[in-house]
């Protein structure tokens, strides 16, 4: 594009820049604006052409393409932030989940050890309490027994006592001797009429 442009430019370029130099060998008699005078349109027409080509140029090979590449790799960047942070969110949720199940799993290990632990101290204190009802009931099956046997001792002695009051009452009241036998009938009568 360079030699098509420069061979089209360089046939022109004596005319034009003659007919400017021509142009600035004139004294300005109008006093005019030298951008409306005919006789430099060419020249202004060349320097018109030029720069827009010259800036064209510029523009088409080397600002439009960095500026395109710019955003081109602006919206990469950004696409990827994006896909990133979606990326991160998922990996965030998909964590977020884990720990959860993680928590409801030790929760419900902690409620089956709980339930359990439950459970074994229940056993064990029904198991304690049996075995203490069982020996209380022991205890109070042999003091029974030991007090039904003092009990007896008691009575037998209190009766033995009350057959030698009897006889020493008697003895001591009417002169009179009571054996034993008697002594002892005589106490099992009263006593059986008192506890009748």
């Amino acid at each position: 594009m360079r030699r098509k442009l420069r061979d089209v430019l360089l046939p022109l370029l004596p005319l034009l820049l003659g007919s400017g130099v021509a142009v600035a060998a004139e004294p300005n008699e109008g006093g005019g604006m030298p951008q409306l005078d005919v006789s430099t349109y060419p020249s202004q027409i060349f320097w018109l052409i030029l720069t827009f080509a010259v800036l064209y140029y510029l523009l088409s090979r080397k600002g439009l393409p960095r500026v395109a590449e710019i955003l081109e790799a602006r919206q990469d960047r950004i696409a990827a932030d994006l896909d990133r942070a979606a990326r991160l969110r998922q990996e965030a949720e998909e964590t977020l989940r884990r720990y959860q199940e993680m928590i409801e799993e030790a929760q419900a290990r902690a409620r089956t050890l709980l339930q359990a632990a439950q459970e074994r101290i229940a056993g064990d204190f029904a198991e304690r309490q049996a075995a203490l009802e069982k020996e209380l009931q022991e205890r109070i099956h042999e003091a029974e027994e030991r007090i039904a046997e003092a009990r007896g001792k008691a009575l037998a002695e209190i009766d033995e006592v009350a057959a030698e009051l009897v006889q020493t009452a008697a003895q001591h009241l009417a002169s009179l001797k009571i054996g034993k036998k008697d002594a002892r009938a005589a106490v099992g009568r009263v006593a059986g009429e008192n506890r009748a």
